[in-house]
């Protein structure tokens, strides 16, 4: 075949293998036929391979655009890979520097906790366990407190165990509602309140002293109300006050309240030392330094202030421009900002509104609030408090013996025909259940400690209600712990230490016997 014509058949001369290589060989295959193998070899007709140029350029640069396209893949994805880990190891670097930046603030935070009850409750057990260590020698005498002078050492002696550890009961609160508050667990309720009967002149009067160098002020004019939280305003204005108590020789503590620019607004001022400039930028942190010259205080009531006041809607500022106008003591003022109007009073004659409808909360004068809640209260019930039963049967169930005794002791100063019996853990308290006898009142403390595992309070509780035990049962904790009893199935939650004092006490077994916690207890 020769530039595709067939008619011509041509034939060659014999040739090697090796000599049509060299005419650069095109196609070479073998076949059989006639029981013979034969090599076809199929050459240009000139005897030379001549490439088209057309297929020369066009193949040169397909394969040009394939080699670069390759090349180029292979670098995006190299360096894209060489990015992906890059990202990768940065954010597990971030990571690793926010945990370590987590743990530090943790460890710092801790430290701080640690010095910060360390230094406030030093002092107050020290005095406390020097006073004790003198009425023990006192009363072991032969003939103990004979002389009067000896009488009103004792009662001095007394005294300062009773503030040393009413100071201590109320820093450990103060944190915890701190803590409550700070995480927005805390939760108010926003009431009509007439400021000056529901708030002023309730502190007013816990502010006053006998004997005092200095005076109490009340000032707010005649149905001034607002929408807030009446026991925690209060709580927010008897801390302010109590503040300047410690920090004022003689003069004033003055509590204000009136409608400034439409928004009322409340203020505590006093003739005090002041506060030094250099500390007052730092006034509403958490367990910052004693702010006054004499390095006196707790640290944290300014910052639960703070964060009650807040959860009311309003904002707690220091006036920088006050002064007292006495000399030698330039005094502090604080101002409660509710940031909203005052409001109609209630159709029910004025203030008599709110005492009419007094509920059982009380805020006492360590700024205590006991209502529904327990120790601290989350709103206001609008129940009056009746006479305690005169016969009731109560089981107490706590690990500490020293604990079970003074609680005996103390119920039966208020309701000496009440039945009280004491089991020392959940199992003891359940066998006790199991041999028949019967309780109106089952109070159960959250842990008890053992050389082996107990029940805990809420598992107690838990057990009981499996068992039909259908009486009242009351949580005890020195924490937080009413959201994990009232789910296990009691009726109702208090902080401890109970209350020793007979009103308190008597105000407080009546809550939980016929209330509880379920009003002011928000279901999720």
């Amino acid at each position: 075949v020769a530039d595709g014509k067939t008619d011509d058949l041509q034939f060659l001369g014999g040739a090697s293998v090796d000599s049509l290589k060299r005419h650069r060989l095109h196609y070479a295959e073998e076949i059989s036929v006639a029981n013979r193998k034969w090599l076809v070899v199929l050459i240009p007709s000139n005897g030379e391979y001549e490439p088209n140029l057309i297929f020369v350029v066009v193949g040169g640069v397909i394969t040009f655009l394939a080699s670069a396209f390759l090349a180029f893949w292979v670098m995006t994805t190299t360096r894209r890979v060489e990015h992906f880990n890059n990202l990768r190891s940065q954010n597990e670097a971030e990571k690793a520097s926010l945990i370590l930046e987590n743990a530090r603030q943790a460890t710092r935070a801790e430290r701080e906790l640690n010095d910060f009850i360390g230094h406030e409750v030093r002092n107050p057990v020290s005095a406390a366990m020097t006073a004790c260590s003198f009425v023990k020698a006192a009363v072991n005498k032969p003939n103990p407190m004979a002389d009067a002078a000896s009488r009103t050492s004792v009662k001095e002696d007394v005294e300062i165990i009773d503030n040393s550890l009413k100071f201590v009961n109320d820093l450990l609160r103060n944190m915890l509602d701190m803590h409550r508050a700070a995480n927005k667990q805390l939760k108010v309720k926003m009431v009509p309140t007439d400021v000056l009967h529901d708030v002023l002149e309730p502190v007013g009067g816990m502010l006053h002293q006998r004997n005092s160098r200095f005076e109490v002020l009340v000032e707010c004019p005649d149905n001034l109300f607002i929408m807030a939280d009446s026991l925690r305003l209060k709580q927010v204005v008897l801390n302010l006050g109590r503040n300047s108590c410690k920090f004022i020789s003689e003069g004033f503590i003055r509590l204000r309240a009136a409608e400034v620019d439409g928004i009322v607004q409340l203020t505590v001022d006093d003739s005090g030392c002041g506060i030094p400039e250099e500390k007052r930028d730092k006034i509403f942190s958490k367990f910052q330094e004693s702010l006054d010259v004499l390095s006196q205080g707790t640290g944290i009531g300014l910052f639960l202030c703070k964060n009650l006041t807040e959860l009311m809607g309003g904002k707690i500022y220091l006036d920088e421009n006050y002064n007292s106008g006495i000399e030698g003591n330039p005094g502090t003022r604080f101002i409660i900002d509710m940031q909203a109007p005052a409001i109609d009073p209630p159709m029910e004659t004025g203030s008599q509104f709110s005492r009419k409808s007094a509920p059982l909360a009380t805020l006492t004068a360590t700024g205590e609030i006991r209502d529904a809640s327990g120790a601290f209260t989350d709103g206001a019930l609008a129940v009056q408090m009746q006479e305690l039963p005169t016969a009731c049967s109560v089981l107490f169930v706590d690990d500490d013996s020293i604990l079970r005794k003074l609680f005996c002791r103390s119920i039966k100063s208020v309701s000496p025909d009440w039945r009280v019996r004491e089991a020392a853990s959940g199992e003891a308290a359940l066998r006790l259940l199991e041999s028949g006898e019967k309780f109106d009142l089952i109070f159960v403390d959250m842990y008890m400690a053992s050389v082996e595992k107990q029940l805990l309070g809420t598992e107690t509780v838990v057990e009981m209600r499996s068992r039909g035990i259908d009486c009242r049962i009351c949580g005890l904790s020195a924490n937080d712990k009413e959201r994990e009893f009232l789910e296990a199935g009691a009726n109702a939650f208090s902080f401890k230490p109970f209350p020793c004092e007979k009103s308190a006490l008597r105000e407080e077994l009546w809550r939980v016997l016929f209330i509880g916690t379920e009003s002011t207890t928000d279901s999720d």
